[in-house]
């Protein structure tokens, strides 16, 4: 039993919440899947094996007993069996890994349109250069430091064994300094996501599989949960799932109508006006906002038209306004009558 409680980490009279616990993380640190080191496999099945014989104990102090004698005569770490690594997962209901969330930022195009987009998750795995083991071999054998090459440490409970150099003295390894002996390293790794066409700011997709590796079953890990966030674009608003824009326009294109083009996210529409006012102008299109769930409509598009006036006008066009404005003055009764009136009234009656 002594054996199994130093390689989890803990003392007697320890819960099973606590061991439990500690194997929890101490596995995730040697499981096969995760540590390609040569020895861990065999690691992983020591600890299971001493998970296994303490929460055995702390269910049947009989049994803890029994345990404790057949390890002192030796006979208790017998050869690993096909059945010392993690049991099967069973159904959906058992446990999985923690899930992971993350933001995904989109911009107008991207969330309208759908499609696919590469995203980078930052996962630990074990480190390249020690493969796992959190040490490096040295050169030549180094005195240990904390024991000062006696192997052993003074503590509260009198001398004990030297933990890092196992009571030799010297050291013939150290901790790995690209992964500050903690045998692990931060990888990237790229995922094609699948988008919905119409996604909206606040939606969640799921991706199933991708969230945290489950400490025991490496078949079951947590998912991966993506917060849309759209990025503010210079043009476009949204309502909901209608589509929200301002096009300027040249004040004689909305006097005398015709066709002009209407920048979309899904790509530019062109839209036929009527010949009406010259003043500011509200168009909306059913069907032509953001698309919707599967039998749902899509939202609206909204165009504001904000006309411009010309500030000033070269000779060549000059000449053409000038015929304009003298066919205006012939009809002025017809399309100006406010000015036709104001003329009429302080102008022509002059002595």
């Amino acid at each position: 039993m002594r054996k199994a409680y130093e390689l989890l980490g803990l003392a007697p009279g320890v819960t099973p919440a606590d061991i439990k616990r500690a194997f929890r993380r101490l596995a995730m640190h040697w499981h096969p899947d995760r540590n390609p080191a040569p020895a861990a496999a065999e690691h992983f099945r020591a600890l299971r094996q001493a998970h296994d014989r303490l929460l055995t104990a702390c269910a049947s102090p009989d049994a803890g007993t029994t345990a404790e004698t057949m390890q002192e005569d030796g006979h208790a770490d017998g050869p690993a069996s096909a059945h010392d690594g993690p049991p099967p997962p069973g159904d959906d209901a058992g446990p999985r890994g923690a899930d992971r969330f993350m933001e995904l930022d989109l911009s107008f195009e991207e969330a309208f349109r759908g499609g696919s987009k590469q995203i980078c998750l930052h996962q630990p795995a074990a480190c390249t250069h020690c493969t796992g083991t959190g040490e490096t071999r040295l050169a030549v054998t180094r005195l240990c430091e904390p024991c000062r090459g006696s192997g052993r440490i003074r503590s509260n409970k009198g001398l004990q064994r030297c933990t890092a150099c196992e009571g030799r003295g010297y050291r013939n390894t150290e901790p790995c300094r690209a992964c500050e002996g903690s045998g692990r390293q931060t990888q990237e790794r790229w995922l094609a996501v699948s988008l919905p066409a119409g996604l909206s700011n606040g939606d969640s997709l799921r991706l199933a599989g991708e969230g945290e590796p489950h400490p025991e079953y490496a078949d079951r890990p947590g998912d991966l949960h993506l917060r849309i966030r759209l990025i503010p674009h210079p043009l476009y608003t949204r309502s909901g799932r209608d589509l929200l824009m301002q096009r300027p326009i040249s004040a004689l294109r909305l006097l005398i109508g015709g066709t002009v083009r209407i920048p979309h996210p899904g790509g530019c529409r062109d839209l036929t006006l009527d010949a009406g006012s010259a003043s500011s102008r509200r168009v909306i299109l059913e069907g032509e906002g953001f698309p919707a769930r599967p039998g749902r409509a899509a939202g609206k598009l909204v165009i504001d038209f904000v006309p411009l006036m010309m500030t000033q006008a070269d000779d060549g066009l000059r000449v053409h306004l000038e015929a304009l404005e003298a066919e205006l003055q012939r009809r002025l009764s017809h399309c100006l009558p406010e000015l036709d009136a104001w003329e009429a009234q302080w102008l022509r009656d002059v002595q």
